[in-house]
């Protein structure tokens, strides 16, 4: 009798979509995820592994130092770590990795000939020829670039102190931090402090002082130099009040002299001079504005819940004067040339164009929202948006003479530190996370949530996030938790997409701007006093990337159907060098098929053990296929499949300090029916 012949069947899914812990088995994508860490959704389709980070202080940054080859020959012992001299040259340059007849340096001053070279004073060897930055074996120049990293990553440090950053922003191009209550600035030799200046209050003003004038009191006969006037109420030439800003301070100013430009009268003191200061342990949120339209006039205006509300150029610190009695703002935000401040259920406005005046007849106003705000943005349409824990609210007008505040919801709010402009106003709420279009144009209703995939994590999540930011250049929204983990939310050509990372380390607050070549550039404080920059290198600042995602299970559409899998072939994009582990999963991963050990007669892949560290418990992965590639590539990498079930699931998995990134797109599988079982 011949044996019928069962045509072997093809096919291709693509991983696309992300997380879906809702939908059922039979109703979900193939390409959707069941589970993913450190894996983000591409916007055109695919699971890209997570960009690296690294510390920063605004010295070079460690991943992109570079390094020399140098063949040599020995006639002494060299260990990482020493620094080498040229005998003629005087060239130096610190030893990274050390071969048989090779050297690699990196700090190098100078141009290293053809020469013998020194360590200590003692000849150690001779330069017979030299390879700048590189060798052709992809993986050891890999593994040379971290460690050339390492030690340019030791020269980083903290900003001082013992605190949590407070606070991160980006002004003009220059990154700025606050620890302990004190502004610190980026630079090429590290963090310096940014000091804060000194303040006396005046009246009867005449004309406000240029900054960087210098002033003397009469009778007292005291100088300084005026950083900034600050003018609070009233008008010049008749009863202008406030308070100048003042650096370089001789004598003892007194609370009521005349104080004088060239002989000429400006203000007259009504105060004495205080130092300003700033109480630690504040949360900053922070606006970048321009209420003067001119390039040098862009600055920061910020609040941290615990001090008065501010104003910061780069230089110089004023403190707002709102009035309150507890003049401690916790939200910001700049609209129409007003700035706004919220104190718990309270929000203020600044006059417009004048952020210093916080007065009924500089138009500033004082609007109950009934619930505890915990944001203010502006929405698409020419509105602001206010948000509570529970409840949301749209402001409409131009200034106090028009303005109307009009309810969105009664029942969906923003949880703090949550709201990012993309594609509309995106936050987290109870409920998920929401878009404010959505929310506005369809009710209060569970189904109205941008997040029902992910429910679980929402619940578990949104209690803890601390932070967000936008991806712009990624199409996405990141929420930091303070524990470590966090949630991406990438847009795609159709709809959301969701995955998962966790950081070693715990953020506080983060910021995205541009360099000022107009670049996107990302850096976020821990809460063990540190910045780092987002985006950069191959690692989480030196500590391997452990990264996975396991797909849902794919019937083929005949969930019925017994199959015999026989290949599996991988769509996969590589920068440079990476090592992937693939593995599959059968018919749920119900245990009698699923493990393919001997005892069911079913072959094991591979005898390779790994144990995965999954939310809340281990993935016991012992089957795998493992491929490496160390070329820029778009891979094929193929596995034989010896399973047979309903459905089939592949679990990849990646962990590396020096994978520069990779791109897994899809699965193309060859299986063949076999009978179907009711």
């Amino acid at each position: 009798m011949k044996i019928p012949s069962v045509k072997i069947q093809t096919e291709y899914t693509p991983f696309a979509g992300g997380l879906d812990l809702i939908s059922s088995p039979l109703s979900v994508s193939p390409g959707m995820c069941l589970a993913c860490l450190n894996y983000e959704t591409g916007t055109l389709g695919g699971y890209n592994r997570i960009d690296g980070f690294e510390r920063f202080d605004g010295q070079p940054s460690p991943s992109e130092q570079t390094y020399e080859w140098l063949n040599v020959t020995f006639t002494g012992d060299v260990v990482s770590g020493d620094i080498i001299t040229g005998d003629i040259s005087g060239a130096t340059g610190q030893v990274v990795t050390v071969g048989d007849n090779y050297l690699t340096v990196t700090k190098t001053t100078g141009t290293f000939q053809i020469e013998s070279f020194k360590v200590n004073g003692v000849i150690k060897g001779d330069i017979v020829s030299k390879v700048a930055d590189g060798t052709v074996i992809v993986k050891e120049h890999a593994e040379i670039k971290k460690a050339v990293a390492d030690i340019y990553r030791a020269d980083i440090s903290a900003p001082p102190g013992t605190g949590k950053i407070e606070g991160i922003f980006v002004l003009k191009g220059v990154v700025y931090c606050v620890k302990d209550g004190v502004f610190y600035k980026a630079t090429t030799s590290g963090w310096i402090e940014i000091p804060y200046y000194s303040e006396i209050s005046f009246v009867s003003g005449q004309d406000p002082i240029p900054d960087g004038t210098s002033i003397t009191q009469v009778t007292s006969g005291a100088t300084a130099v005026v950083k900034r006037t600050v003018l609070e109420s009233g008008a010049w030439g008749a009863d202008a009040v406030g308070r100048l800003i003042l650096s370089d301070i001789t004598g003892t100013f007194n609370d009521s002299d005349a104080i004088q430009v060239s002989g000429t009268t400006y203000v007259t003191a009504s105060s004495t001079v205080s130092q300003i200061s700033v109480t630690p342990g504040g949360r900053y949120e922070t606006v970048i504005y321009n209420f003067y339209s001119q390039l040098e006039t862009q600055r920061v205006y910020g609040c941290d819940g615990v001090n008065h509300g501010f104003e910061f150029d780069g230089d110089v610190y004023v403190p707002l004067h709102t009035g309150m009695p507890v003049d401690a703002p916790t939200h910001v935000s700049a609209w129409k040339l007003q700035l706004f401040f919220s104190f718990k259920s309270s929000l203020q406005n600044s006059g417009v164009g004048t952020p210093y005046e916080w007065t009924a007849i500089s138009g500033s106003l004082e609007i109950g929202s009934g619930d505890n705000i915990t944001a203010i943005h502006p929405l698409t349409g020419d509105a602001l948006g206010i948000f509570g824990r529970n409840s949301s609210y749209q402001l409409i007008g131009n200034n106090v003479d028009d303005f109307n505040l009009s309810l969105i919801s009664q029942e969906t709010g923003a949880v703090p530190y949550t709201c990012q402009a993309m594609k509309g106003l995106i936050c987290v709420d109870d409920r998920g996370i929401i878009s404010v279009d959505s929310t506005n144009k369809y009710g209060n209703f569970a189904h109205d949530t941008l997040s029902e995939v992910i429910h679980p994590l929402i619940s578990e999540y949104k209690n803890k996030i601390v932070a967000s930011t936008i991806y712009k250049e990624k199409n996405q929204i990141r929420f930091y938790c303070n524990d470590g983990y966090g949630l991406i939310v990438s847009f795609l050509n159709r709809g959301l997409g969701f995955s998962r990372f966790q950081y070693p380390v715990n953020v506080t607050c983060v910021v995205s701007s541009e360099d000022l070549d107009g670049h996107e550039i990302i850096f976020f404080g821990t809460d063990d006093g540190m910045v780092y920059q987002a985006g950069k290198g191959t690692s989480f600042d030196g500590e391997e990337i452990e990264a996975y995602f396991l797909t849902h299970f794919n019937s083929s559409r005949s969930p019925n159907t017994v199959k015999t899998y026989r290949k599996a072939v991988f769509n996969v994009s590589i920068n440079e060098y990476s090592k992937i582990r693939f593995s599959p999963e059968f018919s749920f991963a119900d245990y009698l098929i699923s493990q393919h050990v001997s005892d069911y007669n079913i072959a094991q892949h591979v005898s390779d053990t790994e144990a995965l560290i999954g939310n809340g418990g281990y993935w016991d992965l012992a089957f795998w296929e493992e491929f490496i590639w160390s070329s820029p590539v778009v891979a094929s990498p193929s596995m034989q499949l010896t399973g047979t079930g309903k459905n089939i699931a592949f679990m990849i998995y990646s962990k590396s300090d020096i994978d520069q990134g990779h791109t897994i797109h899809g699965v193309s599988m060859n299986y063949t029916p076999r009978r179907m079982e009711l």
